[in-house]
């Protein structure tokens, strides 16, 4: 007796280039930029070489793509908290607990942004820049008593603070909550903040 075959059911080019990003985000944070190959990212995927090849040039456009996906979601995420706020102490805690939340329910996204060292890569540091500009500027625009440039660089200080108690608290284990975390991260900040916002 033969048995019939059933083909797999084809997916929507948008609901497939999804997908793509999805696996994408967590094989590279799992498996690094350079010992990722088109041809794992296909396999892991379940698809073949050129279906992916359909969807992205090449690796280097793929990477592109997970990386500005990532810090698109950030920003709209940290920008929807701040949004929701009143005051700008609120606004900064907001803000903050935004930003842990995401990487607590995204833990690939933290390893792509932070541990990957993607941004370090010359192809990708333009992206990784944009990213770091994008924070920047939700948190210059908190800041109302100062100059454009000089909310900007002090903005970038709170980039630098974010990223490092990130770090910290990824390192750690989570051991704390994400709520936690943007309690202190904002008392740190509002330290200096409270003044000019």
């Amino acid at each position: 007796m033969v048995q019939a075959t059933v083909a797999p059911v084809r997916m929507p080019a948008a609901e497939r280039r999804q997908q793509l990003l999805d696996i994408s985000l967590r094989v590279f944070a799992r498996d690094g930029y350079h010992e990722t190959s088109m041809n794992a990212l296909a396999t892991e995927a379940g698809v073949t070489k050129p279906v992916l090849y359909q969807h992205f040039a090449s690796k280097h456009n793929l990477v592109v793509e997970v990386l500005n996906r990532v810090g698109d979601r950030l920003h709209s995420s940290i920008v929807a908290a701040v949004l929701t706020e009143e005051t700008s102490r609120d606004r900064v805690e907001a803000g903050f607990r935004a930003f842990f939340r995401f990487f607590d329910d995204e833990p690939d996204a933290f390893a792509v942004l932070y541990e990957s060292k993607l941004g370090a890569e010359p192809e990708f540091r333009g992206d990784a820049l944009r990213i770091q500009a994008a924070f920047a500027e939700t948190v210059a625009r908190i800041i109302h008593d100062a100059g454009r440039e000089d909310a900007l660089a002090m903005a970038s200080g709170v980039n630098g603070l974010s990223e490092g108690m990130i770090r910290h608290w990824m390192g750690q284990g989570r051991s704390r909550s994400a709520d936690e975390m943007a309690a202190l991260a904002a008392r740190l900040a509002w330290g200096g903040l409270e003044r000019l916002a």
